[in-house]
């Protein structure tokens, strides 16, 4: 009986020979001649780890089409898998609706990731605008199941939608995920808008040992999170917007880095020496901020300290601006979002307790109804107060900082409550070397754009005249600054 001939094509490309060639200059292949020359002279192996460096996958799949050896090189790369529909949906112009871009979108991912021949991809990145429910959502499932056979060291699946709404997609249980694989290999986990379960989150950290980098944002399914040792590689830790989370315990001996934005509950750092970078926002932020002893025993040994003020409705009474010391800070942010003509002195109670702090950041975002009044803007509605009280100069009584040595300023604009903390912040700091203004649009900060939402209001939108503003102004507090000190408008 007469074998079949094998069709050198389909096989895998190191054990192939050559059937066609297609000259193209660029790569060294000479239509008129067999012999390849160039770039086509490398070995498969060394082929697919070029394509695998690309910035894209489609950049991959493209040079399938130079000739007959490259048509199925793509399907064996190893390096990372990227797939992000806003690009797509958010396209500008005559084409297809919202919807059919999607499913085209998620057909595309489902054929990549079934026609992909390598036994292992260093990172895997989905960005899904997911409008469906939980039960429609099985090729989700399979991407899941895709990174974990492959052995992804980076998988990152973000099915947020801009405008809110929460798809309930859930992370499949541990006994259907590891059926018949190990995520040993998984060194950094990004979940956005994916419901992931409390038992789901310890059993995936007990099998995950190799992970340093762990984000889980808006699950409304994580409610009392666990992050426990042994976690001997856990460096960074983010939790954020998790409406439904009621308590968290951190006892991670290694954790450097975490981010908490969400709900206020008690203390989750229970054992974390190395701690030295946090992020807070939302109300938890405003424990920090008005009951600071609760936060003592390791705020201490922070270094650098990031704020996220968000406009609240509840005010506090009663409060200190004793802060503990943070004698280990030497950066410190503070991103806020306020209406105009509020207090800014507050501030200074926190530069106040940080007296070895080298590095002082602000970015400031004012919020605005959608009327205007005379060509001029006004403020929002009262319902919006700041998240910390107003008071005067006279916190800075007799205090000078000695080790400031560089202030930022993003999103300035010239209002007279500025003016008066930052010339009062330049007394206080006589050793201090350089400042940078920031007047343009592009510095609004990320969150706004979830405040304004719900409060039904919208950042200050810039223009050419605001921006020429707002540089006049930065000219008139250089003015008050020493001449030695390095100033910069931007």
């Amino acid at each position: 009986m007469n074998k079949r001939k094998v069709d050198s094509d389909t096989q895998h490309p190191s054990k192939r020979m050559l059937k066609q060639k297609v000259g193209i200059d660029a790569l060294g292949v000479n239509e008129n001649n067999a012999t390849p020359t160039g770039i086509d002279k490398l070995p498969d192996e060394m082929l697919i780890a070029i394509l695998s460096c690309l910035s894209s996958v489609k950049d991959a799949v493209r040079t399938s089409v130079l000739s007959t050896r490259w048509r199925y090189l793509w399907m064996f790369i190893s390096g990372k898998l990227e797939f992000d529909d806003r690009e797509l949906i958010g396209f500008p112009g005559r084409g297809d609706s919202a919807t059919v871009k999607r499913k085209k979108f998620k057909s595309w991912v489902n054929h990549v990731l079934n026609l992909h021949q390598g036994s292992a991809v260093d990172s895997l990145v989905i960005r899904f605008t997911n409008l469906r429910l939980r039960a429609r959502s099985s090729h989700i499932d399979n991407w899941i199941h895709f990174a974990v056979k492959k052995k992804v060291q980076k998988f990152e699946l973000n099915l947020s939608v801009p405008n809110g709404f929460h798809c309930c997609y859930k992370f499949p249980t541990i006994d259907k995920l590891f059926k018949s694989y190990v995520f040993g290999s998984l060194r950094s986990l990004r979940l956005v808008d994916v419901d992931i379960e409390d038992d789901v989150v310890r059993s995936l950290l007990v099998l995950c040992p190799s992970i340093e980098y762990l984000c889980i944002r808006a699950s409304n399914a994580t409610k009392n999170l666990e992050v426990v040792d042994p976690l001997p590689n856990l460096k960074e830790l983010e939790i954020s917007d998790c409406h439904n989370l009621e308590s968290m315990k951190i006892y991670a001996m290694s954790l450097v880095s975490c981010t908490y934005q969400g709900r206020e509950i008690g203390l989750p750092f229970k054992r974390t020496p190395n701690l030295t970078e946090l992020t807070l926002g939302e109300e938890f932020f405003q424990s920090f901020m008005f009951e600071p002893n609760k936060h003592s025993s390791y705020s201490v040994q922070l270094v650098k300290l990031v704020l996220n003020l968000k406009s609240v409705r509840r005010e506090r009474a009663n409060v200190s601006l004793d802060l503990p010391q943070l004698y280990s800070l030497k950066w410190l942010e503070l991103n806020t979002v306020t209406e105009f003509g509020q207090m800014l002195f507050f501030f200074m109670s926190l530069i106040k307790a940080s007296p070895n702090l080298q590095e002082f950041k602000m970015k400031i975002v004012y919020l605005i109804d959608h009327h205007s009044l005379g060509g001029r803007y006004r403020s929002t509605p009262s319902i919006v107060k700041m998240p910390f009280p107003s008071v005067t100069a006279s916190t800075t009584n007799g205090f000078h900082h000695k080790n400031l040595k560089l202030i930022e300023v993003v999103g300035f604009i010239g209002s007279r409550k500025e003016f008066e903390f930052l010339t009062e912040l330049f007394k206080v700091a006589p050793l201090l070397d350089t400042v940078l203004f920031n007047t343009q649009s592009d510095s609004c900060y990320p969150l706004v754009d979830f405040v304004a939402e719900r409060e039904e209001i919208k950042p200050m939108e810039y223009d050419s005249f605001y921006s020429e503003l707002a540089r006049y102004w930065a000219m008139e507090v250089k003015k008050h600054v020493p001449p030695q000190i390095k100033f910069v408008i931007t």
